[in-house]
């Protein structure tokens, strides 16, 4: 019994019991067929490759059945609907750029956690054509004149020195891209908007089924690591999730590229 349950656990069928089913379906219908065919007196060789192409589609059908049942893990760690109280109660932040599939639109304040620790994993999944859009907030205009209401930003923010935070990050950004290969500069776009920010989104996926977008507010001198997140697909409440992609793409349209700031 011991073994059996290990077996189990090592194969994922307790994970997923509609795979621990399929297991089982196959091997009786395995069974019967080599039964039923030597019963009925039939050549082994006809026997063998009846039970082969019998085994090979019930093979098919778990190996359909698997990707299911972890598709649908992904999805219930990914779909929208879910409210966070914290940054500490949300899902790895890698985890979610290396599960997307094609694009991933980061509508951030100051980037701080993409800049020091994302930029390698942004990076490797760019070379696999998963498109980035990577944006902040710009302490300059497209003139290059400062925006007049950093201060009050930064107070908002808990962040004194956030014109400064910006341009350094703006800076490393800028270099980081300078550096990558000419594929993942075509996959990651990074731009500024001089436009106050009320919440820090992310979209994932947003032409997919599996898409969803991460809403972050901006709330009056609450630290980013204690503001409430929400979670929201097309499924959820079609309306509202496409107001958001529709109003956060057009802020991207609206922003400056990297190469044109003027720091």
């Amino acid at each position: 019994m011991a073994m059996l349950t290990r077996f189990m656990t090592a194969a994922g069928l307790r994970r997923y019991p509609d795979v621990l089913t399929g297991w089982l379906l196959a091997l009786l219908v395995t069974v019967l067929e080599i039964v039923s065919g030597f019963a009925q007196d039939r050549e082994w060789i006809d026997v063998l490759f009846s039970t082969t192409v019998v085994l090979l589609l019930g093979l098919i059908a778990l190996a359909t059945a698997d990707i299911r049942s972890k598709q649908r893990t992904v999805l219930d760690s990914t779909r929208g609907g879910r409210l966070f109280n914290g940054r500490a109660q949300l899902p790895d932040l890698q985890q979610q750029f290396e599960a997307a599939q094609r694009t991933v639109e980061v509508y951030g304040l100051q980037l701080g956690h993409i800049v020091h620790h994302m930029l390698p994993t942004i990076a490797d999944r760019a070379l696999s054509d998963c498109h980035f859009r990577l944006a902040l907030l710009s302490p300059v205009q497209a003139n290059g004149d400062p925006v007049p209401w950093m201060a009050e930003m930064s107070a908002v923010h808990g962040l004194p020195n956030l014109n400064d935070v910006l341009r350094a990050n703006l800076i490393q950004l800028r270099h980081w891209h300078a550096g990558l290969t000419a594929k993942q500069q075509r996959n990651i776009e990074i731009r500024a908007y001089p436009v106050i920010p009320t919440a820090s989104v992310i979209l994932f996926d947003v032409k997919r089924h599996s898409g969803f977008a991460h809403v972050e507010p901006v709330l009056h001198t609450i630290a980013p690591v204690e503001r409430p997140t929400f979670w929201i697909s097309e499924r959820d409440d079609f309306k509202l999730f496409h107001l958001l992609v529709d109003r956060y793409q057009a802020l991207w349209r609206q922003s400056i590229p990297l190469s044109d700031l003027s720091l």
